[in-house]
């Protein structure tokens, strides 16, 4: 069960929110809506937002995140022992809430999926490659052999992160049955999450840090930036927080032991000026 999201986003984010809701609308139909950002871009939060919007109630959401170990079995339809141990078909997730929109036609139903690109995503989805875009055709499941149409009002939204290593293996047949939506790291998100919490000269001191890293390295900041905005959504005050988020996470996504320093490493550390405990905005 999903619950409601409680927000208190501003007018930038909810232009985020509406893109993605409109994208649903138009394209939810025939295409995987794909919400690809850095971490702390703030695609997972519009996500569920957005989520909730479509459906019309949280109770019609249903999240999953997946990984390196999902399977179509656990996805679409699998092979289980049961209390007797005996073998039996049983749906996956997928399968489960498609039966349920087919079920209440006049509802909408969105499958959220966080971390698209973490499984081997064309082994998982299987067969779905092909009838998520064409939802006229039925096809025969593997394992019940039952025909099953994909539900017309079934939604499926995910979110992934394109500079992830196993981002780089998701092939040309499943690009085509995506609608990407793009989440930079957005200083004016930032605004919106930190205006009432932070004085005006930290607020652009932050916003200063991405652009002059943008400024940098302009063709690959979309996609490898460490870290976006959201990264600071836990910020109270300026000390001892920004010196704290410094000294406990962003350093470390930065500089790791036996291993290469990002490319961006110089450029952000140049222009965070919290690494050292003692500094405040004049």
């Amino acid at each position: 069960m999903t619950l409601p999201v409680q927000s208190t986003h501003g007018q930038v984010t909810d232009a985020r929110i509406a893109e993605v809701v409109g994208t649903c609308k138009r394209y939810g139909k025939s295409s995987i809506i794909a919400l690809a950002g850095v971490p702390g871009t703030g695609k997972s939060h519009v996500g569920r937002i957005a989520a909730q919007r479509v459906a019309g109630d949280p109770l019609r959401v249903r999240e999953v995140q997946f990984h390196q170990s999902t399977t179509y079995e656990e996805f679409v339809e699998g092979l289980r022992i049961d209390a007797s141990g005996a073998i039996v078909q049983e749906p996956g997730l997928f399968l489960e809430w498609n039966d349920l929109a087919w079920d209440n036609p006049e509802l909408n139903w969105v499958l959220l999926i966080e971390e698209l690109s973490r499984a081997n995503v064309s082994a998982v989805l299987g067969e779905l490659m092909t009838f998520i875009e064409d939802r006229t055709r039925p096809f025969t499941s593997t394992y019940s052999r039952r025909p099953i149409r994909v539900a017309s009002n079934l939604v499926i939204l995910s979110t992934y992160n394109p500079s992830d290593r196993s981002a780089l293996d998701i092939d040309n047949a499943l690009l085509r049955r995506l609608r990407v939506i793009n989440f930079p790291a957005d200083s004016a998100q930032l605004a919106d999450m930190l205006g009432a919490r932070l004085p005006d000269p930290v607020l652009k001191r932050l916003a200063a840090l991405f652009s002059s890293v943008e400024r940098q390295h302009p063709e690959d900041f979309q996609d490898m930036m460490p870290f976006g905005h959201g990264i600071f959504a836990e910020v109270q005050q300026e000390r001892p927080d920004l010196h704290e988020l410094w000294r406990e996470r962003i350093r470390y996504m930065l500089r790791r032991p036996l291993v290469q320093p990002h490319p961006f490493t110089d450029a952000i550390e140049a222009a965070y000026p919290w690494k050292d405990a003692g500094y405040s905005e004049p």
